[in-house]
């Protein structure tokens, strides 16, 4: 008998924890040709040791890798012992998992749990949603909770008033911006606007830019 009302607590903890628990990215803006760090946040009234979700990223979005394997990091929520791996699936998702090989919990109620960097190509255009789907957290007791699929929407900012010109999207189009898009030619300094590059308008970012820009900056263009 008391072997049944455990298993029946159990039960009502991991359907109040799933009701109420989440793991999610916030909305963000990214700008073609940018690099961004992104945080999954994990908010919990329960005590957790472990996960596993699938992220789907759309078209021109992809987190960088090292050595073929993509670069996922735990937050100081985690114990010293937790582990995270990732794993592309045939879904297109990337599986990302974390574990305590000692069933430690992470730390907190709220806040980031994982962070990774993500790059936008070049023709990157939003508004686009990235997908968290088969997420499944371990409380302490060992219990399998699923939480509820989440999706964030990513937008950009090319269509501000910076579109042309303002490389360093700081409202102004000056000798900052010059130094920035020269540099950018070089190969010196990767991963600025492209689109915002590109003032001469043929599709591709080189001395004719640099040229436009400074007789901008000028006033004589």
């Amino acid at each position: 008998m008391k072997r049944i009302i455990a298993l029946v607590v159990l039960g009502v903890v991991a359907l109040w924890a799933g009701a109420t628990d989440r793991f999610y990215i916030e909305d963000f803006t990214i700008n073609p040709g940018e690099t961004r760090t992104v945080e999954i946040l994990l908010d919990n009234e329960t005590a957790y040791t472990a996960f596993q979700c699938d992220l789907y990223l759309p078209d021109g979005l992809t987190v960088d890798q090292e050595d073929g394997d993509y670069i996922f990091d735990l937050t100081p929520r985690k114990a010293r012992d937790h582990s995270i791996a990732s794993q592309p699936q045939s879904s297109g998702a990337i599986r990302v998992i974390s574990y305590s090989p000692h069933i430690n919990a992470y730390s907190g109620n709220s806040g980031a749990l994982v962070t990774f960097s993500l790059a936008a190509n070049s023709d990157f255009a939003g508004p686009a949603t990235i997908a968290m789907r088969n997420i499944l957290f371990t409380t302490v007791a060992g219990t399998e909770v699923a939480f509820d699929d989440e999706t964030c929407t990513v937008t950009t900012a090319t269509d501000h008033i910076w579109a042309k010109g303002d490389v360093n999207h700081d409202t102004f189009i000056d000798i900052n911006d010059v130094t920035l898009l020269i540099a950018q030619v070089l190969g010196t300094n990767p991963g600025i606007c492209l689109t915002c590059a590109d003032i001469y308008e043929d599709n591709q970012v080189d001395i004719n830019d640099v040229t436009t820009l400074i007789n901008k900056v000028l006033g004589t263009r």
